[in-house]
């Protein structure tokens, strides 16, 4: 297939729009181990059960980066995170908010900076590529000039599986994933330059329909 054939599709996906819905009590368990996340997890619920999160709500948190982590994870897994990877991540919380902060402060990043968060990430258990390319993405990132984009395990399996002929990344897999990882942000770009649409649309479009269609004879 080839992936300019849906662009009008990619260009008008309601991406900003696209939420999720957790519980609190999906929560509970993390609370009762880090001393300040049952106060921030009052202000996030509002005394409700549950809290619905779209793109746009964690962009909008962008001035606190330990709230635009929370939502990020709430909003990516929604009925919470594998063993204790939650518990893990927060415990290091002050490590994820001085490296990010340190990024958001610095112009022109390149693939040396990339390189040395990859190492800085190693040192927090429970978090890979999948979630701290959301915290990027959701944080504004660019490196290269090309911004940050989410890679899951979806979108992986859908260059794995090589479904469009033009767009590809020959030889992706999860385990090597962090090292192509901007090589995923360089395609991504210069092919939403090339639909005229933002990255995050493709990417989008990627996650929700890349495996996901058949051509009609």
């Amino acid at each position: 297939m080839n992936i300019d054939n849906y662009k009008i599709l990619i260009s008008n996906l309601p991406v900003r729009q696209q939420s999720f819905t957790t519980k609190r009590n999906t929560w509970r368990i993390a609370e009762s181990k880090i001393d300040w996340l049952a106060d921030l997890n009052d202000k996030l619920f509002d005394n409700k059960e549950a809290l619905n999160i779209s793109r746009q709500d964690i962009f909008n948190s962008n001035n606190s980066i330990r709230e635009l982590i929370l939502k990020t994870i709430y909003w990516g897994y929604t009925s919470g995170m594998r063993g204790n990877n939650f518990v893990n991540i927060l415990q290091n919380i002050h490590t994820l908010e001085t490296a990010f902060r340190n990024l958001k402060g610095k112009e022109n990043l390149t693939s040396i900076d990339f390189n040395d968060l990859t190492k800085a990430m190693k040192n927090v258990s429970g978090l890979g590529l999948s979630t701290y390319s959301k915290l990027l993405y959701f944080l504004d990132i660019k490196f290269d000039d090309n911004p940050c984009l989410i890679l899951d395990q979806r979108l992986i399996d859908v260059f794995a599986n090589k479904v469009y002929d033009d767009f590809s990344l020959n030889g992706i897999t999860y385990s090597n994933a962090q090292k192509r990882y901007l090589d995923f942000l360089k395609l991504v770009n210069k092919k939403s330059l090339e639909l005229g649409t933002p990255g995050e649309n493709v990417e989008q479009f990627l996650f929700m329909f890349g495996n996901n269609l058949k051509l009609i004879k």
